[in-house]
């Protein structure tokens, strides 16, 4: 433990040092490291020459146009090099985030499609150009808050909810399709006759928790054996596409999908809604002091799809 005391001890005291050292390497002189350190060529010098005595070893060549490193010197910047970028950039995404407030919403495909997006201006509108607003769409949330997001919008199931989370849409499933395709393929007057008809189907990972075409002939108590196969996306997007453009029956999010039923380019194929006590759920680090997070955070539920369910 002694051992490692001592480690610590030299790596704070040293840690400045190891600095300069990578600015001198990537200067090749100690008046550029200098200029960049705020110090004077006397003080960055002696910061050289006392990790070089803590080492034991030379790690540049003095020479008359500047210095070049030893072939130890090339073995720590090795080491030293990549671990200066990776905080240099940590501190520097850091800051700016302090100066200018970066909020990364995560949300699945189908949430940032239909109804992320078309509310992004207004987003911006009100809450003002301050805020920078980053998307990442994924079929999954990201297991931590921090780098990856700072808002998390996914299906999941009401009992995985913790103090603060917000059930923005309840899960209500429908069976869609375009006009044209019943217009095509004749009416349906049950959803069993949908075991025969072209189903269109999102392909759903391991760990995703939405609605499925067998979950949803199962909720009616519907079984028999399907006599098509699939036709499977892992987009919501593209199933919502293949459906209006004739393709087949897909299932449909109400509260999701509502402008698409509106216009009249999707309709609901028979009466049966399948409600689960899962839906969108969002959630983030309640710890965390940023402010732009909880802005967007309490901007979204305040505009959530339909009443806030706590």
């Amino acid at each position: 433990m002694s051992d490692i005391s001592s480690l610590n001890r030299k790596l704070s005291y040293n840690l400045v040092a190891l600095h300069a050292f990578d600015l001198v390497a990537r200067h090749g002189n100690f008046t550029g490291a200098a200029e960049a350190l705020g110090l004077t060529q006397s003080a960055v010098s002696q910061k050289i020459k006392g990790l070089e005595t803590e080492l034991g070893i030379a790690l540049f060549r003095r020479e008359h146009r500047g210095v070049s490193l030893t072939n130890e010197g090339v073995r720590l910047l090795n080491v030293v090099r990549p671990a200066m970028t990776q905080m240099g950039n940590s501190v520097s995404s850091l800051m700016e985030r302090k100066s200018r407030p970066r909020v990364r919403i995560s949300a699945d495909f189908a949430f940032c499609s239909f109804w992320l997006l078309p509310q992004l201006s207004h987003l911006r509108a009100e809450l003002g150009d301050e805020i920078e607003i980053q998307i990442l769409a994924a079929q999954v949330p990201p297991e931590d808050y921090g780098e990856d997001c700072d808002i998390k919008i996914h299906v999941a199931p009401r009992n995985s909810m913790v103090k603060g989370d917000v059930m923005l849409l309840q899960e209500r499933v429908a069976a869609v399709s375009s006009p044209s395709y019943l217009a095509a393929h004749g009416g349906i007057s049950s959803s069993a006759e949908l075991l025969d008809v072209q189903l269109l189907s999102l392909s759903k990972p391991a760990s995703a928790e939405w609605q499925t075409w067998q979950g949803w002939f199962d909720a009616l108590g519907i079984s028999g054996e399907r006599s098509r196969n699939y036709i499977s996306f892992n987009n919501y997007d593209m199933v919502v596409q293949s459906a209006v453009s004739g393709d087949g029956i897909a299932l449909g999010w109400l509260g999701l999908i509502d402008r698409v039923l509106q216009n009249g380019s999707l309709v609901q194929v028979t009466g049966d809604v399948v409600e689960s006590d899962a839906g969108y759920v969002m959630s983030r680090d309640y710890s965390s002091q940023l402010r732009g997070p909880s802005l967007v955070f309490d901007w979204i539920a305040a505009h959530s799809p339909v009443p806030v369910l706590q």
